[in-house]
């Protein structure tokens, strides 16, 4: 994970005079990640079959876009989990002001809490911290082929699953900013759960960092076939050189294939699995979650 260094806030103090009373430090990303949603209906009858398919596709793409690297491996089955995301039901009171809880059990067995938004010093200092064991903090860039947000997030292992908005903050203190809705109920988004199935493998090499590719589908309440497909790669901050220009550019390079490989692959909807899942009509919120 990418170390931050910055002043400290005795030193910036110091620097800046005695009008500042307070100066946050610059804001570094651990990590790239750029998504973009399938046709999911492509994966019904043999998921392994079609993503062989689309890695062959998404190559095809990348040798017309003039890619100077070269995608190695194949996809395989990896982590599969069950996901539920929790928020107060009509009102999305969460997710309105950028924040998102997810529970997890499975392969993985833990609650995470983000916050996002596209101003990256906003999100780095917005409060995600959590109180449980094991607990884990990250901040990255999820990049969508219309959106670009800066997600703030901390995961930690799961106790009790919150009901309440009162039960979130006791779990995560940097819940407390949602302290004027503490007596809210918490209930699933869209009434579901999504089981998760990734498939992982192929890298390339894109200089100084490699970028780490997932394929990932979403299976409604136990459904046969999967209702959502996102194609997805991460690129980690190098420790020593951060994102250097090749890195940068080659990603762009790879955002702009995995949103646009053609042969009937891509939706339109790019706002992402969670912009997805809040949308979802269900036979519990006919009308929409939010609603």
């Amino acid at each position: 994970m990418m170390k931050r260094t910055a002043l400290s806030l005795l030193s910036a103090t110091l620097l800046l005079g005695a009008t500042a009373s307070h100066a946050n430090s610059p804001a570094y990303v651990d990590s790239k990640e750029y998504k973009a949603l399938l046709d999911a209906s492509r994966f019904a009858s043999n998921p392994s079959s079609a993503a062989t398919t689309l890695l062959h596709d998404l190559s095809s793409r990348l040798s017309a876009l003039g890619f100077d690297k070269t995608i190695t491996g194949n996809f395989s089955a990896g982590d599969r989990d069950t996901l539920a995301y929790y928020d107060t039901p009509h009102s999305c009171s969460l997710i309105n002001r950028g924040y998102t809880v997810r529970t997890r059990a499975g392969d993985h067995s833990d609650i995470q809490f983000k916050f996002r938004h596209p101003d990256e010093e906003l999100s780095y200092w917005t409060d995600v911290s959590g109180a449980g064991k094991n607990k884990e903090t990250k901040f990255e860039t999820d990049v969508t082929p219309g959106n670009l947000v800066l997600a703030h997030s901390t995961k930690q292992d799961a106790t009790t699953t919150p009901t309440t908005v009162a039960a979130l903050i006791k779990q995560f203190p940097g819940a407390s900013a949602l302290s004027d809705i503490s007596s809210a109920g918490l209930a699933p988004v869209a009434g579901v759960t999504v089981t998760q199935q990734e498939y992982d493998g192929p890298q390339s090499d894109i200089g100084q960092s490699v970028a780490e590719f997932t394929l990932t589908l979403w299976y409604v309440n136990g459904a046969a076939t999967p209702a959502l497909a996102e194609l997805s790669f991460r690129v980690e901050a190098d420790e020593d050189s951060y994102f250097t220009t090749p890195v940068l550019t080659r990603s762009q390079v790879l955002n702009t294939a995995i949103g646009s490989i053609g042969n009937g692959w891509n939706i339109a909807n790019d706002g992402g699995k969670t912009s997805w899942l809040y949308a979802y009509r269900s036979s519990s919120y006919p009308n929409g979650f939010c609603n």
